[in-house]
């Protein structure tokens, strides 16, 4: 394995390690709460991860990932956009220009730094690609019926339906990774699922207390 396969490998897990930072945090500040809560950093460290996984996945000429962290870039930046104070943040006045800031660094360093000529092209057009795909469009879906949630309510909300999109997508998700063997996205797949349903668990024992009222 040459160098640069060990650094880019080191990438991808390190921006998985910002994932399951985020659910992990998200996932014991619930328990102490005894209710499914959404701390601010949940989306920083979405942002670190999503940024790191683009470059991975730019890197691999893997469309599938590269499509999922398009998308869920631009929705972790809107997201934080509705969380901090609406005061003069960076943030806040410059999500759209940060989103092709960082799309752009990511997409660059990717494609250019330790480029492997081994690796597949970028479209392949075989069952697991299109399989991979779905299951990126539930998983990225579950953040775009988060997005539209936050939007209707004005504040930053986890509707029940994202752990259940989250569940579905993560499965599909990990039998592509399993089928093109990329260790990255199996590690992450994995480390997601208990933290999908227990969230789920908490919102159901939230809804019981409150006589079936809450459903977020």
């Amino acid at each position: 394995m040459q160098w640069s396969d060990m650094l880019w490998l080191a990438v991808g897990f390190l921006a998985q390690v910002f994932f399951a930072a985020r659910f992990l945090s998200q996932w014991l500040l619930s328990e102490r709460a005894g209710r499914s809560v959404l701390p601010i950093h949940f989306w920083y460290l979405s942002v670190a991860g999503a940024v790191l996984l683009l470059a991975y996945a730019v890197h691999r000429r893997d469309p599938v990932i590269v499509a999922g962290q398009l998308a869920s870039l631009g929705i972790y930046l809107r997201n934080l956009r509705f969380m901090l104070p609406q005061t003069d943040s960076f943030v806040v006045r410059r999500s759209a220009s940060l989103w092709l800031g960082l799309v752009g660094l990511a997409v660059v360093v990717g494609y250019h730094v330790g480029p492997d000529s081994a690796l597949r092209p970028l479209l392949v057009h075989d069952f697991w690609t299109v399989f991979g795909f779905v299951g990126q469009f539930l998983f990225t879906g579950r953040f775009v019926v988060q997005w539209w949630v936050t939007e209707r309510e004005r504040r930053s909300l986890m509707p029940r339906g994202f752990w259940y999109l989250s569940i579905v997508g993560t499965l599909m998700l990990l039998s592509y990774a399993v089928a093109v063997r990329d260790p990255v996205i199996i590690v992450g797949q994995c480390l997601g699922l208990v933290v999908y349903a227990r969230n789920l668990v908490l919102m159901a024992r939230s809804r019981d207390m409150t006589g079936g009222l809450k459903t977020r």
